[in-house]
């Protein structure tokens, strides 16, 4: 027999509420207040103290089957998680559990095994009914010994560019769904570039949804251009059966029926909070070895589900050189421990070793390349005491002698004749034509390094695209296009010279040579560097690239090549350039080594004109010049689409549709305008934003979150998803403020500098009390607190 509702406590009252009006429970018919259960003959032995027990709230399907049990007092923490744990599970053979406080709700999914099945996690939502039956459906299917059908048509079948079956991606999704099914939590697949991993990927989602072990996937990024080529390339492989989505600040509410969501980790930073512990059953991270500001294990330890890691990068444990593990590389560290994998191996491993030697990717070799002025800088550094002005060139004295090493060359100071020599000895080690990555210090030396190449190849620089292209840009129509480029083998650009945007990520089968002319510590790095050229090609000809080394990187790396050589095929032939004016005249600049200052484009906004097959740069400005551009033609544009989205801006919670959205990108990129939404991000700051974000700020509707509000909302989620006290999550919300405000502000925040100041000792007490309610352990907590939220430098 159960109490009636007008019965309740004051205590238990908003919870029902809460779940009749946001969850559907029905009172009475599937919630059940303060319900008598009379303990069976079978459990009297074990408790004979006991006649009958009376659970705070019940919930049950139509079938009277008992779902969920919550109790709403945790007067004695310990001893009721335990009740709940034994006599209530023993009794009513609850799937979920739940123990809520004022503070907190506690979870506990009856079905979880392993390592992870040990304690109730914090969460902060309940489930509907039709949640509830869908995990129990889910669990009934993994427990199932029913077969897993794998679409080889996607992945581990035939492939004529190599010639045989890809046996070891049906071995790796069916290792990772057996994992799965035996609920495990943390897995990593290790798959070299080239290998097929995001076929894998697709194909194992497929398998997943299909047999119905999962019915909603995230698959997490960490680049707007690979969130894209996800939904575009890869999952529009089973778009026919499984919508897919990609996210954002701006429709993550309403596309939850997609079955799968791919979004950027920095977005996810932001939205992860909003979204309910349970919503996801498995996540998929591909090549995220960081967020912008928290640590990525915030964000996946609030959801409770499976997480797998996609990585072509093998663990690091050291540098080659000995000294300290480059930052890179800690990141990568990092993820073999976020996926379980910290001192063991990878669930499934296939690196580029395997590949080479078995056939799947291009052998490669190093050609070593150095110039005097490189030799120079890494023996002795270059002394230098004036640079010439980019545009005017006229001197620019220094006031003091300077000197350059290799580490230091090509960042602040850019040297054109070193430029001009990397161009030279391209020319010489390629055929007209032949895909090149080349990857330089900054953005300014890629511009320099293209300009050189071009002048070299002797483009007279009328039409875009040109021979080589700088692919750097923050406006991703620009980027796309010269990737789209880029990718045909025998149109230009032929050159693609990037500082990072073509390391990870980046599918173009035809390049035959990549090209270094910038150095790094991180081993991780440059094995995805060398990664763009693994793929074979047999269409182009290419069956082997090779790498140009224009600063020695592959003999620090200790890397001579892997496998035998195979010849390329040369099918391309010169043909459709067009001659500059002074073909034939010297080249070489005048002077010994004409530095030049570094124009630093990072704080300029390039725009552009696309047309069909050609760019046109509009001009450069400053950021600030940009913002007002945009605001003040927002503002007054009478263009049908822009003022129909200024009125639906009004409404405080709408959402844009992906039409709507497209509409307005397009008009951003129009004369007056000339730009698009990563020109925004880069504006404002906040590249976790979308076009609405930024349409809503310039309107006064809703600002951007400063960078104190986006702390503070990370902050809230850490202490409601770890496992803390009432007590102890009143204490920390108490420093909230004074945390968030120092870590936006870039200074430390330390134990004496909370306890030094008066009023915040007087607002939560003295050391002593509060570390003796931390269980001695408050200043771990505070410096976990500082790992796990830090905030980005400014672009």
């Amino acid at each position: 027999m159960s109490r009636k509702i007008n019965e309740a406590t004051s205590t238990d009252i908003p919870i029902i509420q809460k779940l009749v009006n946001e969850y559907g429970w029905k009172v009475g018919d599937t919630l059940l207040y303060q319900q008598t259960y009379d303990i069976p003959e079978n459990l009297k032995k074990d408790y004979p103290t006991l006649k009958n027990i009376r659970p705070d709230i019940v919930l049950q399907d139509m079938n009277g089957d008992v779902l969920a049990v919550i109790e709403n007092n945790l007067d004695k923490e310990n001893k009721d998680l335990l009740k709940l744990r034994t006599i209530v599970t023993q009794l009513l053979k609850p799937r979920f559990l739940y123990a809520c406080s004022a503070e907190r709700i506690l979870f506990y999914d009856n079905a979880w095994r392993g390592l992870d099945a040990g304690e109730f996690k914090q969460v902060t939502t309940y489930m509907s009914l039709e949640e509830m039956k869908l995990k129990i459906e889910q669990q009934k299917k993994i427990a199932s010994n029913k077969e897993i059908t794998i679409d080889t048509t996607i992945a581990g079948g035939y492939d004529p560019t190599v010639g045989k079956e890809r046996y070891y991606q049906l071995q790796c999704i069916r290792t990772i769904i057996e994992n799965y099914k035996a609920g495990k939590q943390k897995m990593l697949i290790h798959m070299a570039t080239g290998l097929g991993k995001t076929r894998t990927a697709v194909a194992m989602v497929k398998a997943l949804l299909s047999s119905g072990l999962a019915k909603r996937i995230l698959f997490v990024v960490d680049r707007r251009m690979l969130a894209k080529q996800a939904v575009d390339d890869g999952f529009s492989l089973i778009s026919r059966e499984y919508t897919s989505s990609w996210i954002t600040t701006s429709n993550f509410r309403t596309r939850k029926n997609a079955s799968i969501h791919v979004v950027v980790i920095d977005t996810l930073e932001l939205i992860h909070s909003d979204l309910p512990s349970n919503f996801y059953d498995l996540i998929i991270v591909d090549e995220c070895h960081r967020s912008i500001n928290v640590n990525r294990k915030l964000i996946f330890d609030h959801f409770l589900c499976p997480r797998i890691g996609l990585t072509a990068t093998p663990r690091i444990a050291t540098p080659i050189e000995g000294a300290e593990v480059d930052e890179e590389d800690l990141a990568i560290i990092d993820t073999y421990k976020l996926f379980g994998c910290e001192t063991g191996e990878p669930d499934f491993q296939f690196d580029i070793a395997k590949g080479i030697d078995e056939g799947f990717l291009a052998p490669y070799k190093p050609i070593e390349l150095i110039s005097s002025l490189v030799e120079e800088a890494k023996q002795n550094g270059i002394e230098f005491d004036h640079v010439l002005d980019p545009q005017e060139r006229y001197v620019i004295a220094l006031g003091a002698e300077k000197k350059l090493k290799l580490e230091q060359l090509n960042r602040k100071f850019i040297s054109e004749e070193n430029c001009l020599r990397i161009a030279e000895e391209l020319k010489k080690n390629t055929q007209y034509g032949e895909k090149v990555i080349l990857f330089g210090v900054s953005q300014a030396h890629c511009i320099e390094l293209a300009k050189a190449i071009n002048k070299v190849f002797q483009i007279d620089g009328s039409e875009k695209p040109y021979y080589a292209e700088a692919v750097i840009s923050e406006n991703n129509e620009l980027n796309e296009t010269l990737k789209a480029w880029f990718k045909k083998p025998y149109q230009k650009p032929y050159v693609a010279v990037s500082v990072d945007i073509l390391s990870t990520g980046v599918d173009i089968p035809c390049v035959r040579y990549i090209a270094l002319a910038a150095l790094t510590k991180s081993v991780g790095k440059y094995i995805q560097m060398i990664g763009r050229g693994t793929r074979l090609d047999p269409k182009t000809g290419k069956f082997s690239f090779q790498i140009l080394d224009f600063v020695g990187l592959c003999k620090r790396m200790e890397d001579n090549g892997k496998g035998t050589l195979k010849e390329n095929k040369k099918i391309v032939k010169p043909g459709g350039q067009r001659l500059s004016a002074n073909a034939g005249i010297n080249i070489n600049p005048k002077g010994e080594y004409f530095l030049i200052d570094n124009p630093d484009p990072a704080h300029m906004i390039q725009r552009i004109e696309i047309h069909g097959d050609s760019i046109k740069i509009k001009d450069n400005i400053p950021i600030e010049e940009a913002k007002q551009i945009f605001e003040e033609e927002l503002k007054k544009s009478q263009e049908p689409v822009v003022v129909d989205l200024k009125k639906k801006a009004e409404q405080p919670e709408y959402q844009p549709t992906d039409e709507e959205l497209a509409k307005f990108i397009q008009w951003l990129s129009l004369p007056n305008t000339f730009m698009d939404e990563g020109h925004l991000q880069k504006m404002y700051d906040y590249p976790e934003g979308s076009a609405w974000d930024f349409l809503l700020h310039a309107l006064g509707r809703k600002r951007i979150p400063t960078p104190k509000e986006r702390i503070e909302k990370n902050y809230l989620s850490y202490i409601h998803t770890y496992n803390f006290t009432d007590e102890q999550i009143v204490i920390l919300k108490k420093i909230k403020d004074v945390f968030a405000s120092n870590v936006a502000s870039n200074r430390d925040i330390n134990i004496n500098e909370i306890f030094g100041n008066p009023i915040y000792e007087r607002l939560i007490g003295s050391y002593e009390t509060i570390n003796q309610i931390f269980d001695g352990k408050f200043n771990f907590v505070i410096n976990e607190l500082k790992q796990t939220i830090v905030k980005r430098a400014s672009a």
